[in-house]
């Protein structure tokens, strides 16, 4: 497979992988306080492919969000105390169930996975839902083994993969990863993670393996490896603190908030340890890696009146932001294929490398046509007539960001240049 049908750039009739929006949970602000919410939770979407963002829904009545997953055409919402559903498409709110304590999401086999946290415990902090109906199947109560409010959610193969973390009963924090049988519908075990592990937050499945962030007791925060899903290989101190600060696999690194330097740091999943703090300036309340499209999205806020959405390289350089809502968290990827969708197969265009630098090479069928470059503002910046079916493109006096390129009736297509 070449570079560009790798990263969702190439628009053929065969069929490729293609982010096709990348929807980003706003939290909103809710003032301990007064009681009141200030500013509400709102689910967006981005486009990566013109570098605008849109409101979908404003979701009222919730003090904050937590999640949000999608599969099969949904988009599932974890919001508070309500699991939602809407329609990827049209951005229509197609369902919602009342569950309290909703905290993280997965999706397998037309389930929706779910943990569950609250102040003064709940019946049970893990349970199944019917993702077309959102009705709950069945749950995993502490007479079945998952006695600790869990956090993070993640499925590898027909396995789920909970971090325990008993995170709502501050001073007594555990660090376990709770492992559920799916289709047998049992608390199979749970992995020890350790002194050092408490608190984990974030699951990072790589293959077989997974990968832990834990923020212990917001002192001090570390990685743990469980290779086979079952064996713990190592628990890493690795930050003193990341606070509210996100982590994310991004290949063999996990990217993290480091609390002491203000900025991401990354840790060498081979070797155990931290591997270096990147140039970026941010300290991201949300990350997302998105493999297609060989960038990063890390989102910043104040928490109270404003967020940002920034698209970096793998390495941390801004290639691109855009204003979004308040506290602006967890984030999914909408990836398509482009077998049976008639704008993306007629593009006409392929595109590489991903990102690009000072050049873009241009494999097309519309020898003759008129090739334009546009920026996310919609401002064309570039036009040449194809003259033969490759074409190279010097882009050494545009700023680094997300740009399109299209051929007249046709699809535009994504262009990444840092």
């Amino acid at each position: 497979m070449s570079l560009a049908a790798l990263c969702g750039l190439v628009a053929t009739a065969t069929a490729q992988s293609f982010v096709h929006q990348v929807f980003v949970l706003n939290e909103g602000y809710y003032n301990m306080n007064t009681q009141t919410q200030e500013v509400p939770v709102i689910l967006g979407s981005y486009d990566p492919s013109s570098g605008l963002y849109q409101t979908v829904d404003t979701i009222a009545g919730q003090r904050f969000g937590s999640d949000v997953d999608v599969a099969d055409g949904m988009v599932y919402v974890a919001a508070d105390g309500m699991l939602l559903k809407y329609d990827a498409d049209s951005h229509a709110l197609l369902d919602q169930a009342a569950v309290t304590g909703i905290r993280k999401l997965a999706l397998w086999n037309g389930q929706v996975l779910l943990t569950r946290g609250e102040l003064g415990g709940l019946p049970h902090y893990f349970e199944v839902r019917d993702a077309a109906t959102l009705d709950l199947l069945y749950s995993i109560t502490p007479a079945d083994g998952l006695e600790h409010s869990a956090e993070d959610v993640q499925v590898v193969g027909d396995k789920a993969y909970l971090a325990v973390n008993n995170g709502f009963d501050w001073g007594n924090l555990v660090g376990y990863v709770g492992i559920v049988d799916l289709p047998s519908q049992t608390y199979e075990s749970e992995v020890d993670l350790g002194p050092d592990g408490l608190n984990p937050e974030r699951l990072m499945p790589a293959g077989q393996d997974l990968f832990v962030f834990s923020n212990k007791d917001f002192s001090g925060s570390s990685i743990s490896r469980i290779n086979g899903g079952t064996n713990l290989a190592y628990t890493a101190n690795v930050a003193l603190a990341s606070g509210c600060g996100a982590s994310e696999l991004v290949a063999d690194k996990v990217v993290f908030t480091e609390f002491a330097v203000g900025r991401m740091a990354r840790f060498d999943t081979g070797l155990g340890s931290v591997l270096d703090t990147l140039s970026s300036p941010y300290f991201p309340y949300g990350l997302l890696n998105d493999p297609l499209n060989g960038v990063m999205y890390a989102t910043t806020t104040d928490f109270f009146s404003s967020g940002t959405l920034h698209v970096l390289t793998p390495d941390g350089v801004e290639l691109s932001s855009t204003a979004v809502g308040v506290s602006p968290g967890r984030m999914a990827l909408d990836v398509r294929s482009s077998t049976g969708i008639a704008p993306v197969a007629d593009s006409g265009l392929q595109l590489f490398p991903v990102p690009a630098a000072d050049v873009l090479n241009v494999v097309s069928n519309g020898t003759g046509e008129l090739l334009t470059l546009r920026d996310a503002a919609g401002r064309t910046v570039h036009q040449e007539r194809l003259t033969s079916e490759r074409r190279t493109i010097a882009l050494d006096g545009l700023a680094p960001g997300v740009y399109s390129a299209q051929l007249p009736g046709r699809a535009a297509v994504p262009v990444v240049k840092h």
